[in-house]
Formats: C-alpha cells, structure tokens, sequence
C-alpha cells in the first residue's frame, strides 16, 4: 500500500510544473470557490424554485377540478351526458390542461376529454384496485403531466368524481430557464473572479518576484540592491526588513574588506565570523613563514624624499602581496622594509613548505626583472635578502586584550628571521633540514651554504642556497612573472 502511494505521489509529481505562478493558484482557488458557491446557491434555488411551481400547479389544478366538480354536479344529476361532454370539451381545449373527465360513483365514466390516466392504473402504470372515491382531492403525476381528482357531492350523496390533467411543461420550462440563469451566472462569474484573481495575484506576486530578485542578488554579492518601499502591508515590512539586511550585509563586507586591507584575508574571514568569540590564544600548526626585506634600504633611504620611499615600498611590497596570493600565502605583517609571509596558517596547505620556497624563488626572479628596468634608468637597483622555514608553530591571538594581532611565533619562525638576517642580497637561505626534505628536493635547484650560529642552540644551523625551480616548475613561474609585470605596465 506505501509503495502503492509512494509510486502515485511521484506519477503526480512528474506531471505537476516545477513552477507554479501565484497568480494562476490564486485565480484557480478563486474559480472552484466561485462555482463550489454558486453550485451550492443554484441547488438550492432550484429546489426552491421547483417547490414554488409544484405549489403553484397544485393550487391550480385543484382550483380546476373543484370547479369542474361542481360545474357538473346537476349535469350528473341530470344524466345529461352531452351537457358534460361540452363541458368536458371546452375545458380540455385550454392551453394548460390536457384533459378532463368525469365518473360516476362506481368509477365508470360518463364523459372525458384529452389525457386521463386509466382507470384502475396510478402514475407509473400499474395496476390499481379500485377504491372508494376520498372526501380530499388527490393527483396522479409522471414526468410531463398531473392528474388531479376530486369527488361530485350532493348534500352529502357522493355522486362520482371529477378529473383534470395538467401539463407541467410550463413548471419545467421554468426549472431549466432557472438552471440555464444559474449556470450562465456561474460562467460570467467564475471569468470575472478568475481574472480579477489572476490580476491580483500578478500584483500580489510582482513584490515577490522582486524579494526573490533582490535575494539573487545578495547571493551574487550585489550587497547594494535595494527594494523600493512605501507599501503598508506585512510586504511591505518585509521589504524594509530586506533593506536593512542587505545593509548590514554591505556594512559587514566593507567591514571585511577594509578588515583585510589590515590583515590576510583568511585571518579577516576568521575574525568576522567569530566576533563574539575574539580573545587571545592560538593553536599549534605545522606551517611555513617567509621573511624578506630590502638589503641596504636605511642607506637608500637617506637620499630620497619620504614620498618617493613611501612609493617605492609600496611597489615592492604589492609584488610580494601578488606572489604570496599566487602561492596560498597570506600577508603576516610589514615590518619598516621587511615583511613576513606564512604560509599553511588560515587556509589548510598541505604543500605549504614548496609554496613558501616557490614565493621566495619567484621574488627573487622578479626583483631582478625590475632591475634591467632600473639600470637602464641609473637607478639603484634593488635587492631582498629572504629567509624561509617550516616547522610546528602557535597560531592566534597575540597581545593583550585591548590590543591583539594574529600572528605565528615560536622557534621556527625566529629561525626564518634568523635565516633572513644572514642571507646575502639577492639570495634565498633555508635550513638544510628542509632542502634535503624529499618533497621538496627534486623541485628545487641550490646548493649547500654556511652554517650560522642561533642564540640559544648548542650547535650551529646548517643552511642551504635555494636559486630557481626545477625545470617542471620554472615555466609557469616566468608566465607568472610575465603576467604580473604586464599588469604592471597597464595600471
């Protein structure tokens, strides 16, 4: 039986449009309403109506066979049969009536005229027993005629009986000129109310049709669309509800962007979404951080005009902005001309230690690029000293409570720092734990470097010299490259 069900619902289903408009619900609602209404008036109306004309026939054939019955009283009397065919006759020949008739008391008839019913018969055509004439008048009734009957009395001598036959053509002319107004009332009536629901509904569903707009395209980002409001019905609240939504939406975005013009974009997502939950703490992460700074930028620095340093950071910095993007990295902070880079922090990277390198590399390459450029400018050309590591990691909040930064420390990345510092302009150092790393060897071309001494460590660190990619890598990083300084030339 369920799966009987289960089967019917989706038959119905698969029938059924994907879409349905309002409009055509609420006009067909308003049609079956409409005729389930008028259905119910016109049955009722034409019960009435039928009853009103039965009533009315039977107040006439009973006034015309009563005066029939007296009428012939002295004729029966009289035995003057010829007397009681005119009369007979000239009764039958009215429109109304079919026929008439008159008996004695034994139920013999004495004259008649036109349709009588059968002596001995009812209505239907069965047969009858005679039976003794009543002192009350009675009718016999099919569905196109009645006969109505009414004894001849002399003081109180029954002397037979009188009969009329009526037709009821009149009685269902006037029943289906009833019923014809009816339906013809219940057709204009359901067009009417149809189209009047199918208009209304246009207009209810029009603010809808617009919410569902305005809902795409807060999807769609468009925090900007706003619904025209003015109306003073629950749509019209809903629209203004609408509209301070969409507000904050714009509010919290601008909020956001401005947010991560400040912060990487993954630590301003992280934020939003947890604003009620901002405090210090962090969690330990396996993750990659890149120092770089300018060689040399205090001594260049003396020479230039702050706005011409300021513009200069700023070049150099977007680019390292551009490749950290390109490579899952996110901007940590700026710090004077150096800045720190992470990598595999506030979006999962599971190959964030070749992204890291990868960035260092491809600044490198860049910076070099920029170079030619400056040379045959006479300017002096630029140099970035970078330090990279991997390694565990705490992550978060850092500070105090009314002044945070998210940020990574520990050992890991005071290396980097460290790995930075003793770098030499131009070049990329890591430590030689992480060039031998077999993920990461064949991917990259260097050689072994000096061993640097760290505060704090017993024995000094090993570093290596990474110079470019492998052959597999070192295409699409010049395409890259080509790609930035092209954006470059067009803004």
């Amino acid at each position: 039986m369920a799966s009987l069900l289960d089967r019917l619902r989706s038959g119905w289903a698969a029938i059924l449009p994907d879409h349905v408009p309002v409009a055509f619900k609420l006009g067909l609602t308003i049609c079956v309403l409409i005729v389930t209404c008028m259905a119910l008036v016109g049955v009722v109306i034409l019960n009435q109506q039928s009853a009103l004309l039965r009533s009315q026939m039977d107040d006439f054939g009973q006034a015309m066979v009563m005066q029939l019955a007296e009428s012939s009283k002295e004729l029966v009397l009289a035995d003057d049969s010829l007397a009681l065919n005119a009369l007979i006759t000239n009764l039958a020949g009215s429109e109304a009536v079919l026929g008439a008739a008159v008996f004695d008391r034994d139920g013999e008839r004495l004259a008649h005229s036109g349709m009588i019913p059968e002596h001995g018969q009812d209505s239907s055509g069965a047969d009858k027993a005679p039976a003794p004439f009543p002192h009350t008048f009675l009718y016999f009734a099919d569905t196109e005629k009645t006969a109505y009957r009414e004894e001849i009395r002399f003081q109180d001598i029954t002397l037979g009986s009188a009969m009329v036959t009526l037709s009821r053509s009149a009685q269902q002319t006037g029943t289906r000129a009833a019923a014809n107004a009816i339906i013809l009332t219940t057709v204009f009536m359901s067009v009417l109310g149809g189209a009047a629901a199918f208009l209304m509904g246009q207009r209810l569903s029009r603010p809808v049709h617009r919410l569902v707009e305005a809902t795409r395209a807060i999807g769609e980002g468009e925090y900007r669309y706003r619904l025209p409001e003015g109306r003073r019905d629950e749509i019209g609240h809903l629209m203004s509800a609408f509209n301070r939504m969409a507000q904050g939406l714009l509010e919290k975005s601008q909020v956001e962007g401005a947010l991560s013009r400040y912060v990487s974009a993954g630590v301003a997502r992280e934020i939003m979404s947890n604003l009620d939950r901002v405090k210090l703490g962090g969690r330990q992460v396996e993750a990659s951080v890149m120092f770089a700074d300018i060689a040399g930028f205090t001594r260049m620095s003396e020479t230039m005009d702050p706005d011409k340093v300021a513009g200069l950071l700023n070049e150099y910095f977007t680019h390292v902005s551009h490749i950290a993007r390109l490579h899952q990295g996110s901007i940590d902070k700026f710090m004077g001309d150096g800045v720190m880079v992470v990598f595999g922090v506030t979006d999962e990277d599971p190959d964030h230690r070749f992204h890291a390198i990868a960035s260092g590399v491809m600044l490198q390459h860049l910076v070099a690029r920029l170079n030619q450029v400056r040379d045959m400018e006479g300017q002096e050309p630029i140099r970035f000293r970078v330090g990279i590591n991997s390694g565990p990691m705490m992550a978060g909040n850092m500070g105090a409570e009314d002044r945070m930064q998210y940020t990574v420390v520990g050992d890991a990345v005071n290396l980097a720092s460290r790995l930075m510092t003793a770098a030499e302009p131009g070049q990329v150092l890591i430590c030689e734990a992480l060039f031998e790393d077999p993920d990461i060897r064949w991917r990259v071309r260097g050689q072994p470097h000096r061993s640097i001494a760290i505060r704090g460590k017993t024995q000094p660190v090993a570093t290596c010299q990474v110079h470019d990619l492998s052959d597999l890598y070192r295409g699409a990083m010049e395409r890259q490259i080509e790609r930035l300084l092209c954006k470059e030339r067009i803004t």
